[in-house]
């Protein structure tokens, strides 16, 4: 049985925010929380999610861990496993190429449409996160990249304005995002990245919708360009376990 799943403890429990609180706020909190180490790699496809566990850990009942894993189930991001309970949802890797494709898709949209929209403000932030994602990659940090490639897209998401767009692309990117880790840590991944990040920043910030659609379309779509390589960087990793069935 898969063990429960190793959360990084809160900085504050919920009860302690909220005093008694009202289940439902702190249910959403807890959800939001789940999903940003989903998000970010701390937890992996396949884990288990263990009520009680999860209840000591944020210091609360078990109503709002329930309501908060029901929650992440309706959004697809958790599935019952019978006597094993509740696990983060793996794919398989049929399912992880729909979904970058379709990632693909929508990232060049919000590329185009941030080239487009960009305030002063979200352009300060973009190269931020692009400086950051460099400093990684010469200090041959791969958390860090990661991180700050996270931060990157989420500012093109945001210059973007569209909102219908930006909740897509986060589901989309809580389910493909622990297999997205998986290949920023591939051989040579992190410095192929940031010339592409770098291309479709200047495209975005010379108010270029059109490259920059193209050029994110290009980015995205290395991810499945690759895959071979990156099957057989799972097997011979600790994340033989990320795929449905074994892939």
């Amino acid at each position: 049985m898969t063990a429960p799943v190793p959360l990084a403890a809160p900085a504050k429990s919920a009860r302690g925010r909220n005093g008694a609180g009202d289940d439902a706020l702190l249910s959403s909190d807890i959800a939001q929380q789940l999903e940003e180490d989903l998000l970010r790699g701390r937890v992996r496809p396949g884990q288990r999610l263990d009520e009680r566990e999860l209840s000591e850990r944020y210091g609360v009942s078990r109503t709002p861990i329930r309501e908060a894993l029901q929650r992440l189930s309706a959004n697809g991001l958790a599935v019952s496993r019978g006597r094993q309970g509740l696990q983060l949802t793996q794919l398989s890797v049929a399912d992880l190429l729909d979904a970058l494709g379709v990632v693909a898709e929508l990232e060049a949209l919000a590329s185009a449409q941030a080239a487009r929209r960009i305030t002063p403000g979200q352009r300060t932030v973009l190269q931020a996160a692009h400086d950051t994602c460099g400093r990684a990659m010469q200090d041959g940090e791969s958390d860090a990249f990661y991180d700050a490639n996270i931060d990157f897209h989420r500012a093109i998401a945001e210059a973007s304005q569209n909102r219908v767009l930006q909740d897509e692309l986060r589901r989309l990117s809580l389910r493909t995002a622990p297999y997205r880790r998986a290949i920023t840590f591939q051989p040579g991944r992190m410095t192929a990245s940031q010339p592409e990040h770098a291309a479709v920043m200047d495209a975005i910030l010379r108010n270029d919708g059109v490259a920059a659609a193209a050029l994110m379309r290009r980015h995205v779509s290395q991810l499945t360009e690759g895959i071979a390589d990156f099957l057989h960087f799972v097997d011979a990793s600790d994340n033989a376990g990320l795929f449905l069935n074994g892939r």
